[in-house]
This record gives structure tokens, C-alpha cells and sequence, in this order.
């Protein structure tokens, strides 16, 4: 045999650059397609004809090819079939058709087989079946290539059902492999569920079947869908310059601009494309399934058309039953279901509610039901707010699915966390906190309701989930704990990850927006099933770990009756009056000095008080500034000191100690520290035995107080010159202190009882600041001849003292100064 000439494969390769030039990317549909194989035909017939091919030997095109369906970058399938009499021949003339087409780089895709070969792997595997139903000759002996493809068509049609059955497994298969091209952010446009090979599953089924198992309006929606699909996949080709099935996220904004999409209000081109994608996906991937299961159950389609419900509620009742039992509604339900008639306008009733509750109670089981009430246009009408997610994509680094698909997947997941067996402890004590379940799954289903793509999609999603918990005409309670869990989904995840867990300020704000325990297990096992639903990105060891350690502490709060529900609405209605009386202040000053001051300061002291402080607190403190202001005290010849300093070791003694030198006793002190490192140290103080306490004395306390801040005076001798004037207590009360840990979170809490005595608080403090402990909340209360001080510190470092060395000396150092 001489060589067939390469010039056809050749001229092949310019006609298809021009075809490609001819076009933008995004016009490169099942017409080109047609018209790349036509081409190809032509090259290689013209090729076959050239060589001296054996007298009984076809060429045939298989797959994509096969069924005229050759995007810019696809494999070229091809079959030579002989009568087995001259393989020799038969591989010579292998290499001069295939070599050409590898000289000009094609990717060839080839077997050389007997018919009896094609059937008998055919009967093997379904790789090789499903791409002979596509058999179709190029040149050569018809007879040959006829009788390989009724062989291939036998090996389906012997047993349809068990041949879908097959398909319907091989569709699962892919699902799990390459996910559901309806809900991935970066679809496989060909393998995923709902892409272009369950198109072909529906028409190679459709080949066996023999009878009429797709409606019209069913061909009529894949038809469209295969034309896009197409197009989508080919203008990622000719991106690319490869075959590629997979379209990233990098890639959709030059493919949507080559498929002519452009920039809208709240929808951007390359979502545009997706939406779009993401629709056509979903519709396939319903038809395909539809079919599948009417040709595995019956081989055909019924002869009588599908009973329609009565109404909706019917309908949702009748899903709700199957989705209860933990199965997929089979396709004479869907039929049924899809011809149901649906009113212009609806409103729910108590039916309509508890059989939608009822679907939403049954996890996956009853997600398929809601996918089925979505492809079938009756999930937006029960629920308007449906249709501004559905088939949304999702841009960031967390997001795997659509934001439908994740809403849907959240339910699935809190539905586990609700039913489950977990000997996790956090989801344990989570689940003890619920009886209304329903809240927990409509909050799970609602919770990003508000990604529209308008504005903040929290502020949106809390306004639309109550209008949508107000339409269900679910009980007052699930509504507005649902509401709740839709506005503040966000509070742990974000807390967790961004802000300082070791601030008890900030714990103690959580515990007031949370304002209950059940409301933060409802938050917690949001957040879990929110993460996890999101994908491995937002659910790492990391994130869950900071989670679990926000969740345990704002527990905490609550258990040590810091924070309950009484407390939280007293919280926000003291912050909420001391910005009315500073309305006249700048709004970003107030809200700085809001932000600023420990939550403890906001719970003790009266919004009218605070208000007052506000001159001496607001203003930036610089770093060697000490500010002290004076008023009448809450009783007859006492006063109100507050003193403002950064704050430093050894800070509380030395005002302890000057109020002392200056004869004025502290009948009650409380001292906080700003997130910026600021003390605010509030004191009722009253003279010793000189009541009225005149300009003079506060000017001496300022000066005492500014020589031992300036380390220019020892306050030791002269607080021990000031007791020596005044008798000793007359007391019998022990001198006792303890040390605790397990009160707070964050700092180790020291209470000290001892006799009432010139100078006390100063030797208390003064004992601390030889320790390096640092005072961050001090809370000093006189009773009778009597006081009783609770500190809370830190040391050094900021950490809580549990060495059991370092707490005998707190001890034993507090005593020995009280001696």
C-alpha cells in the first residue's frame, strides 16, 4: 500500500482556524459543532479513499463525533471495524489515517475491532457502549459499520430497564465524582450531574427504550439546554486552546464576555453566565432523572397522562409523606406534582405550614423534595424570596455551591446535628437547650436568604426572613427565634475569627446581643452546620476550634449569672440613654467612648453619672497624664473621685495611698480598665474626721498622687505618719484571702477581708504591685467596721496565676502587710 497523502488532515487543520476565526467564542454552538465534524468527515474520507484500503473495512466516528457534536478541543472518537479476514492490512491502514491527524497535534481516540469484538465489549463495559450508539460512518463498507452499531443497540435494548438501572448508577457515580453542575461554583460541564453527558445519558436511554419516555416540553428544555451548554464549553476551548470540562472561576469573566453577557443592576456578566449555566444544569439534571427512573420502572411512558393534585397543599403533603420515610419521590409523584394547577396568587394556610414543616422536619429526603418544588417553579411561589437566591453563584474563598445549594445543605446539616448521636459536648449541651426544633431548620434555611446581591446581605436577609416567617404563618416563638438566627448568623463565626478572645469586655457584649443560652445553642449550631455546609474552607480545625472557645465562654458568662436576659436588655438600654445625653457630643467621640469602657462600668454606674465622667474619660489620655474630677457623693459629706490615668502596676496603691496622706477613707471603690490600656478608677470617699473636705484637700491629693505617679515620693512612711494619728479598730474580724480561679475566665480573682483601718486599700494594693499582678477590675466595699475587697488580676503577661507557688505567696504577701 503507498501512503495516504497528509494534505487532507492539513487543510483540515486551516479550515477549522478559519472556522474558529470566523465566530466569537461564545457563537461556537451545536452548528459549528456540526460543521467541525462535517469538516473532519470530509479529511478523513478523503484520506480513506486515498490509501488502498482492504475490500471489507469501515470508518466510523464514535461519541461527541459521532453524533456530529465536535467542540474546537474535543477528542476525535474514531472505530475501524473489519471482518477480521486481512489485519495486517488493517494496521497498515491504522497508521496512515491516525499519523496525520497526530502530526497536526488532534487528540485521537481509536479502536480497531471485529463486530463480534464491538459487542462483546460492548457487553463489558458502558464506556464503550454508550460511544458505539453514536456510531456513525465516515467511509467504507456500511454493512460493516451497521451490523457493529445494531450489535452495540442490541447489548442496550436486551434488557432496557436493567440498562437504565445501569445508567442511573453510572449518573450517581459521576455525581459523587465530579459534584452537580446546578450547584458547583466551578461546574464540570460535561460529567457533572446536570451537564452535557446526562443529555446524551437521557438520549442513548431514549435509543433503547423504544418508547416515548421524554415529553415534549422535556425535549424542548434539554434541546436548549444542549445548545448553551455547548456554547459554553466551546468558548472555554478556544480560552483555553484545550479541552477542558471544567469552567474555574478565573476563567467565567472572559467566557461570559465572549458569550455576550454583560453587567447588570445586583447581577455582574460573569454571574449572569453561571445563573444561567446553573439553570439550564438544574433543568437537565431533573429531566435526566425522570427518565432514568421511568424507563428502570416501566420501560416507557404511561399511556395515560400523569393525575394532577387538587391544590398545593395536596401536593406538599403528599412529598412530605414520601420525604418522611426517607425516600426520593419517584417520577409518577413528579409527573403528578408538575401538572398540579397553581393559583395566580397564594397564600398559606395551616395545611400548606405544617406539610412544608413536615419536608423541612426530613433532611435530605426532604431537601430533594424542596429541589423538586424548585425545578418544578412551586418552591418561589410558596416562597417569593426563593427566587432572588436561586441559582445565585457565590464569589469567595469559602463557598463551594450556589447560594440555593447552600441554604439547602445547611438544613441537611443542622437536620444531622439535631438527630444525630454526637459525643461532642458543645453540640450535646446545643441540642439540650431546644424543644422548637422548627426554628433551628428554618433558621438554618433562611439564613443567607439576603444574598441578592443588594447591599448587606445580613440587614436584607433579616428583613426578608421575617416577611417569609410571617407568610409560613409559623408560631410567634419558631418566627422570632428563626429571625434571630438569620440577623446574627454571622456573630460567632466573625467574633470567633476576628476579634480578641480574651477580652471579657467582649464577652460580655456577645452574651448581651446573644441575651440567652438558647439563643447562643441555637447561634452554635448554626454556625456549625453554616461552616460545614460551606465547605473545608470555613470549616478547618482552626475556625471550629475559635468557635468552640467563644461559645464556651460567652457559656460562662451566663452560668456565673453575669449575663442573662434582664441584664443584656439593661446593657443596651444604659448605652442606648447615655448616648441621648451626650447627644450634643460628636457621634464618633460617644461611640468611641461606648466602645471603649468595659461593659461592667455600663452595668454599675447610672447612665447620668456616666454621662458626667464623660469629659474626663473621652479625651486621649497621654501617657504620663493624671486626671482626677470630684462631685458630692450619693450620701451627705461623702464624694464621687474619679481618676483617669494609663494604666501602669502599682497605679491603685498609689491613689490608695494619697487619699490616705490627704485623711479621706474610701468607703467604696470600683476600678476598670479601658480597651486601650486606661484606668478608670471610681472611688466614694469621705473625711476621716474632718467632714467637709474643701478645695485645699483635693489639692493636696492631686499633689500627693502626681509626686508618687512621678516616683518623687515614698507613700509608705507617710500613710504610716497618717494611721498613727488616728486609734487602731476596735475588731475582732479575721483577716482572710482567698484566691480563685475557676470565677472568671481571664483573671485570677483575690478577695480580702480585714478590719477597717487608715490606709488599708493601699497596703492591699500596694502588696498586689510587689507581685507585678496587674488590677484590671477591683470591686472594695466597707461594712460597718468591716471590709471586704475582691481584685481581679493578671499577671505579667496577661495570663491568670494557677501556679500553686504563686498563689500561696499572693497569700502570704497580702497577710503579711495586713498584719
Amino acid at each position: 500500500m503507498e501512503a495516504a497523502p497528509a494534505e487532507p488532515i492539513a487543510r483540515l487543520r486551516e479550515e477549522l482556524r478559519v472556522l474558529e476565526r470566523a465566530y466569537s467564542p461564545g457563537h461556537h454552538g451545536l452548528w459549528s459543532a456540526r460543521r467541525r465534524a462535517e469538516l473532519f468527515d470530509a479529511a478523513l474520507a478523503e484520506s480513506f479513499e486515498a490509501a488502498d484500503t482492504p475490500a471489507r473495512v469501515a470508518l466510523a466516528a464514535l461519541g461527541g463525533y459521532g453524533r456530529m457534536q465536535q467542540l474546537p478541543c474535543s477528542d476525535v472518537d474514531l472505530v475501524i471495524v473489519h471482518d477480521g479476514r486481512r489485519p495486517d492490512d488493517v494496521a497498515v491502514l491504522t497508521e496512515r489515517l491516525l499519523y496525520p491527524l497526530w502530526d497536526e497535534g488532534f487528540e485521537v481516540g481509536h479502536a480497531v475491532r471485529t463486530p463480534e469484538e464491538c459487542e462483546r465489549i460492548a457487553g463489558e463495559r458502558l464506556d464503550v457502549l454508550t460511544s458505539m450508539l453514536d456510531l456513525r460512518l465516515i467511509a467504507g463498507d456500511p454493512s460493516l459499520a451497521a451490523d457493529a452499531a445494531a450489535r452495540a443497540r442490541a447489548v442496550a435494548t436486551a434488557d432496557v430497564q436493567a440498562f437504565a438501572r445501569t445508567m442511573r448508577d453510572d449518573a450517581g457515580e459521576r455525581a459523587q465524582r465530579f459534584g452537580v453542575a446546578a450547584h458547583r461554583l466551578e461546574p464540570d460541564l460535561k460529567n457533572g450531574a446536570g451537564g452535557l453527558r446526562d443529555i446524551e445519558t437521557v438520549r442513548w436511554i431514549t435509543t433503547a427504550g423504544g418508547g416515548a419516555l421524554v415529553r415534549t416540553t422535556e425535549r424542548e428544555s434539554l434541546d436548549a439546554a444542549e445548545e448553551f451548554l455547548t456554547r459554553v464549553r466551546s468558548a472555554l476551548h478556544l480560552e483555553t486552546g484545550k479541552r477542558a470540562d471544567r469552567l474555574p472561576l478565573e476563567l467565567q469573566p472572559a467566557v461570559a464576555r465572549a458569550m455576550g453577557f454583560a453587567d447588570e443592576p445586583r447581577l455582574i456578566a460573569e454571574d449572569g453566565l453561571m445563573r444561567a449555566v446553573f439553570e439550564h444544569a438544574r433543568s437537565v439534571r431533573w429531566i435526566a432523572g425522570n427518565v432514568l427512573s421511568r424507563a428502570a420502572e416501566e420501560a416507557s411512558m404511561p399511556s395515560t397522562p400523569p393525575a394532577a393534585f387538587e391544590g398545593i397543599d395536596d401536593a406538599l403533603e403528599a412529598l412530605a409523606t414520601v420525604a418522611e420515610a426517607g425516600d426520593r419521590s419517584g417520577a409518577a409523584l413528579l409527573d403528578s406534582v408538575e401538572v398540579t394547577p397553581m393559583p395566580e396568587s397564594f397564600e398559606w394556610g395551616d395545611r400548606t405550614r405544617d406539610a412544608f414543616l413536615r419536608v423541612v422536619r426530613s433532611g435530605s429526603a426532604g431537601v430533594a423534595a424542596l429541589d423538586a418544588l424548585d425545578r418544578l417553579g412551586l418552591l418561589a411561589q410558596l416562597l417569593p424570596a426563593w427566587a432572588g437566591v436561586r441559582c445565585r453563584p457565590q464569589r469567595d474563598p469559602y463557598h463551594r455551591f450556589t447560594v440555593d445549594t447552600h441554604l439547602t445543605s445547611a438544613l441537611v446539616e443542622m437536620h444531622g446535628l439535631l438527630t444525630g448521636v454526637d459525643d461532642d459536648e458543645m453540640v450535646e449541651w446545643a441540642r439540650s437547650q431546644h424543644t422548637d426544633r422548627d426554628a433551628l431548620l428554618l433558621g438554618a434555611l433562611l439564613h443567607d436568604i439576603g444574598k441578592t446581591g443588594e447591599g448587606s446581605h445580613v440587614a436584607a436577609g433579616t428583613r426578608i426572613a421575617a416577611e417569609s416567617l410571617g407568610r409560613m404563618r409559623v408560631l410567634a416563638p419558631t418566627r422570632e427565634l428563626a429571625a434571630f438566627m438569620v440577623a446574627e448568623h454571622l456573630l460567632l463565626p466573625d467574633t470567633a475569627t476576628r476579634r480578641d478572645l480574651t477580652d471579657e469586655n467582649l464577652m460580655l457584649d456577645v452574651a448581651a446581643r446573644v441575651g440567652s443560652p438558647q439563643r447562643l445553642a441555637a447561634l452554635t449550631l448554626l454556625a456549625i452546620a453554616d461552616a460545614t455546609a460551606t465547605g473545608p474552607a470555613a470549616s478547618t480545625p482552626w475556625r471550629m476550634t475559635l468557635v468552640r472557645e467563644l461559645v464556651t465562654r460567652v457559656r460562662r458568662v451566663y452560668d456565673q449569672g453575669h449575663m442573662g436576659a434582664q441584664l443584656a436588655q439593661r446593657l443596651t438600654t444604659t448605652i442606648d440613654r447615655v448616648r441621648e445625653l451626650l447627644d450634643a457630643e460628636p457621634d464618633a467621640a460617644v461611640e468611641r467612648f461606648v466602645l471603649r469602657m468595659p461593659r461592667g462600668y455600663f452595668l454599675s454606674i447610672e447612665p447620668e453619672r456616666i454621662a458626667g465622667h464623660y469629659p474626663t474619660i473621652a479625651p486621649d489620655v497621654a501617657s504620663t497624664e493624671v486626671r482626677a474630677s470630684t462631685k458630692p457623693g450619693t450620701k451627705t459629706g461623702t464624694y464621687e473621685l474619679l481618676v483617669v490615668a494609663p494604666d501602669r502596676p502599682g497605679l491603685l496603691s498609689w491613689i490608695a495611698g494619697a487619699v490616705a496622706v490627704s485623711g479621706l477613707t474610701i468607703l467604696s471603690a470600683q476600678v476598670f480598665t479601658t480597651d486601650d490600656g486606661v484606668a478608670v478608677d471610681l472611688f466614694e470617699v469621705e473625711g476621716v474626721f474632718d467632714v467637709d473636705v474643701g478645695e485645699a484637700r483635693w489639692r493636696e491629693f492631686r499633689g500627693v498622687l502626681r509626686k508618687a505617679v512621678d516616683g518623687r515620693s515614698s507613700l509608705d512612711h507617710r500613710v504610716a505618719e497618717r494611721r498613727a494619728r488616728y486609734p487602731a479598730p476596735h475588731s475582732d474580724a479575721p483577716v482572710t484571702v482567698a484566691v480563685d480561679n475557676e470565677a472568671s475566665d481571664y483573671s485570677t480573682v483575690i478577695e480580702v477581708g480585714a478590719p477597717d483601718r487608715v490606709g488599708l486599700l493601699y497596703d492591699i494594693t500596694s502588696a498586689l504591685a510587689e507581685l507585678t499582678l496587674d488590677v484590671h477590675l477591683a470591686k472594695v466595699a466597707t461594712y460597718a467596721d468591716r471590709v471586704i475587697d475582691a481584685f481581679y488580676v493578671r499577671d505579667s503577661l496577661g495570663r491568670k496565676v494557677t501556679d500553686a507557688g504563686q498563689v500561696a505567696e499572693i497569700e502570704s504577701t497580702v497577710r503579711a502587710r495586713l498584719r
